[in-house]
């Protein structure tokens, strides 16, 4: 146990497979998770718990948001996904109570042997070393795993770059390292071997630096919350302080240099957004949205699914383009997905970190609770918020010490959540494999490899669909080349029942069916396409333009009018589309 929860926590922030696994940067961190939490449920030794008031409210709110989780899945419209999660983070009913077992036993592990902390932040800490240091390498253009491309936005002298190392995004990124920031403070206020502090110290700040370096505002945010939070507790060490001056003197001289031009481009587009983006409007209407299951909620990672049609005019004329994967909180998240008992079990838990909370790991947590009210859990920055609580929740004098055996029960929980993670892999690795046949140009053994990854569950039906339909364009020979376009047909037809964003699918499908010239087929997906997100602009727009050569200019111009209104005048070729009709 010494070695496998702040292993497990490692991982979970460190692993990514870019060839071997399809959702590389997501399914290696879940799988830990997973596997890790049912080790902890099958470690044979008997566990002596402490019965202190901090610990039982702590194990009680536990218990009440896994219950809150588990009633949320039972009432799901959409059981697979609320079980295994939607792609983008794969945090389901099994991944969700795999954190929540990590975090009880990390808190009963600390709390009999605070000896155990020091070993314990040393794995978690310094391990993040690699993870800042690559997303620094990423801000200033060098990237050995991924294609820069993917967090590179805008151009010229405008472009910014929000580096994501090994977390998927800048975002996530950033809050995991609010608790190595921290962490790290606390772990070199406890070394004594001044090679372990310095180790400890350089890690700590360079990921403050790779803070900045993401733009992540929400994260700035947390980390002067999380400093304020030591100034107030009078916990401030003039080192840190020292330390943290030093920080702020390179990164302004960075700002200034001809390094810092992406750096000063992130500031311009923050001046020009105030506000957030989107998430003062995405936040209304996902409370709007979330009196329509209030006790239940609409299931854990359902969010993508469900929210389409709650989506309000308001914020499809301000946000066109945006894919809404989440409502970008963390209450609200728990709200809309776990009903209102779920909500309230997360606040209490936060409520309860807030009460508990001291030194720097106290800051830690503030940080990144801050930091969450601007973006959502992903597994990772999970697991550390509730690592977080349990260090500070162990971190009280026991009076009586419990001890609990081991018992064949457990095994009812282990056995679910190592099934998931094999399910979740062995699909996962098959649609890696498809890829990379494709890449070697050999089309029939990525089909193969599709159907076995399907028998597993597992799709990404979008992106194949447009894979095939790239390698039939390319292909000299006649037969490969209408084998590749049928495959791509197939995945095409498939994807409005696999994808979680349904629309897009169907938007994908409509262009197959244009391909063929089958005008029925294509009015028939975009119709279908509105209908899964009414306040979408772009398949109003499209169907609009097949209305028009059809011979049904009223139709198609109300079509172009809705399209108008939804697209909030952001394209202009959208306007003129309707200028066309009008003057026809």
């Amino acid at each position: 146990m010494s070695y496998l929860l702040p292993g497990v926590a490692a991982l979970a922030s460190l692993l990514i497979l870019p060839f071997w696994s399809f959702s590389f940067d997501v399914i290696p961190k879940v799988v830990v998770i997973l596997a890790g939490s049912a080790l902890a449920l099958l470690h044979p030794r008997q566990v002596p718990v402490p019965r202190t008031a901090t610990f039982k409210w702590f194990e009680i709110l536990v218990a009440v948001q896994a219950l809150a989780i588990l009633l949320a899945t039972l009432f799901s419209k959409h059981h697979v996904v609320s079980l295994v999660g939607s792609t983008w983070r794969r945090s389901g009913l099994f991944a969700e109570i795999a954190v929540l077992i990590l975090a009880v036993t990390a808190a009963q592990f600390l709390a009999t042997d605070r000896g155990r902390l020091r070993p314990f932040l040393r794995i978690t800490v310094l391990t993040a070393f690699p993870v800042a240091i690559y997303g620094i390498v990423q801000y200033f253009g060098f990237d050995p795993f991924m294609p820069s491309s993917g967090y590179h936005f805008g151009e010229g002298r405008f472009m910014i770059v929000r580096p994501p190392a090994t977390l998927g995004h800048a975002t996530y990124l950033a809050t995991y390292l609010l608790y190595v920031v921290f962490a790290g403070a606390a772990l070199a206020q406890s070394e004594t071997r001044r090679a372990w502090r310095a180790w400890t110290i350089a890690t700590s700040g360079l990921a403050g630096f790779a803070i900045v370096l993401s733009g992540t505002r929400a994260a700035l945010l947390g980390l002067l919350a999380g400093a304020l939070f030591l100034v107030v507790r009078k916990q401030l060490r003039w080192r840190w302080a020292a330390g943290a001056l030093v920080l702020l003197a390179l990164i302004a001289a960075l700002y200034v240099s001809p390094g810092g031009e992406k750096l000063r481009a992130r500031v311009l587009w923050s001046s020009e957004d105030r506000l957030g983006g989107a998430r003062l409007l995405l936040w209304r209407d996902t409370l709007r949205m979330s009196a329509g299951r209030w006790f239940t909620g609409y299931g854990p990672e359902t969010f993508t699914l469900e929210f389409p049609p709650h989506q309000s005019l308001a914020l499809a004329r301000a946000f066109p383009e945006f894919y809404h994967e989440s409502p970008h909180n963390i209450f609200l998240d728990a709200l809309v997905s776990q009903g209102v008992l779920g909500l309230l079990a997360l606040m209490a838990l936060a409520g309860l970190g807030c009460v508990t909370a001291h030194g720097p790991v106290g800051g830690a947590f503030v940080a990144m609770l801050v930091s969450q009210q601007f973006s959502a859990f992903t597994l990772p920055t999970q697991l550390y918020f509730y690592l977080c609580m349990a260090i500070l929740v162990s971190d009280f004098k026991t009076e009586r010490v419990e001890t609990r055996r081991w018992r064949p029960f457990q095994w009812v929980l282990a056995l679910p959540l190592a099934c998931a993670a094999l399910y979740l892999a062995a699909g996962d690795v098959l649609l890696a494999s498809a890829r990379r046949e494709l890449d070697r140009g050999d089309v029939e053994s990525a089909v193969r490899s599709l159907d076995r990854a399907r028998a597993w569950g597992a799709s990404a039906d979008v992106y194949f669909s447009r894979r095939f339909l790239a390698f039939s364009q390319a292909a000299s020979d006649t037969g490969t080349r209408f084998r590749a376009w049928q495959y791509a047909m197939d995945a095409a037809a498939r994807a409005p029942n696999t994808a979680e964003d349904r629309q897009n699918a169907l938007l994908n499908l409509a262009g197959f069916y244009a391909m063929q010239n089958n005008a029925t087929a294509v009015e028939r997906s975009l119709r279908e396409a509105i209908a899964a997100a009414p306040n979408w602009f772009k398949p109003h727009w499209l169907l609009a333009q097949v209305l028009a050569r059809d011979g049904h200019p009223l139709e198609a111009e109300a079509e172009a009018r809705a399209a108008v209104e939804r697209d909030g005048e952001k394209d202009p070729e959208v306007s003129r589309t309707l200028e066309q009709l009008r003057r026809r």
